[in-house]
C-alpha cells in the first residue's frame, strides 16, 4: 500500500500511527498537495492523505483510511459491537476524532493564512481559526481520555502535535494542565515518536 502524505500533516500522521501500531507496511510518498495537480487522478479533491491499495484503488480522507487500516491490521482503535456488548465507546471515539480533526483543520488553515503575504491575509479568518483552535482545545481539556487509545486519542495527539510544531506562539499548555499532561504521556508512544513532524 502507498500513502500519499506530507511529513507534517496531522491527518496523514493519524494513518501512519495506526499503521505503525499494527505493523502494517506503508510506502509513504511525500507530496505538496497544494501544488500538485497530478494528485487529482488519485483524489479528485486533491487532498492528502490518499491510500493507494495493492489493486490500484484509492481511499481518501483520514477517517476512512484509518478505519480501513484498523480493519486490515486487526486493530482495536474503532470500538465495535459484539454479541455480548454494544460498542458504547465507538461514538465517543468517533466524536473525539471529529473534535480533534476540527482543531487540526483550523490549525492547518491558520498556517496557510499566515504563510500568505501580509497584504493578502485576512484578520477575520485568522481570528476565526484561532477561536476554533482555542475552543477545541478547551473542549479537549475536559475529555476523559481512554487508557487504551482509540482513533479519538490518536487524532487528538496528532492535532496537538501539529499545533505545537506549526503554531508555536499558541501557548495552550499552561492554561490546559490536564490536556498538557495527557499529551506529554501520549507523545511517548513509539508510534507517536516515529511519526513526529520534523
Amino acid at each position: 500500500m502507498k500513502l500519499y502524505s506530507h511529513p507534517v500533516s496531522p491527518f496523514a500522521r493519524k494513518c501512519r500511527v495506526i499503521a505503525h501500531e499494527l505493523g502494517l507496511k506503508l510506502e509513504v510518498i511525500d507530496v505538496m498537495a497544494r501544488n500538485d495537480e497530478s494528485l487529482r487522478r488519485l483524489n479528485p479533491l486533491k487532498q492528502i492523505p490518499i491510500l493507494v491499495l495493492d489493486d490500484g484503488s484509492t481511499l481518501f480522507d483520514s477517517p476512512v483510511i484509518c478505519e480501513y487500516l484498523n480493519q486490515a491490521g486487526g486493530g482495536k482503535f474503532f470500538p465495535v459491537d459484539t454479541m455480548w456488548k454494544a460498542a458504547t465507546g465507538r461514538w465517543r471515539a468517533l466524536g473525539l476524532q471529529a473534535l480533534a480533526d476540527g482543531v487540526a483543520d483550523a490549525a492547518v488553515a491558520l498556517r496557510y493564512e499566515m504563510a500568505e503575504p501580509e497584504e493578502r491575509r485576512s484578520a477575520d479568518r485568522i481570528a476565526r481559526f484561532k477561536a476554533t483552535i482555542n475552543a477545541g482545545i478547551d473542549a479537549l481539556e475536559r475529555v476523559k481520555f481512554a487508557t487504551e487509545p482509540t482513533i479519538g486519542e490518536i487524532a487528538a495527539g496528532c492535532a496537538l502535535g501539529y499545533v505545537d510544531f506549526r503554531l508555536t506562539d499558541l501557548d495552550w499548555k499552561s492554561s490546559h494542565p490536564n490536556l498538557s499532561a495527557w499529551h506529554a504521556r501520549f507523545s511517548e508512544y513509539p508510534s507517536m515518536k516515529a511519526t513526529q513532524p520534523q
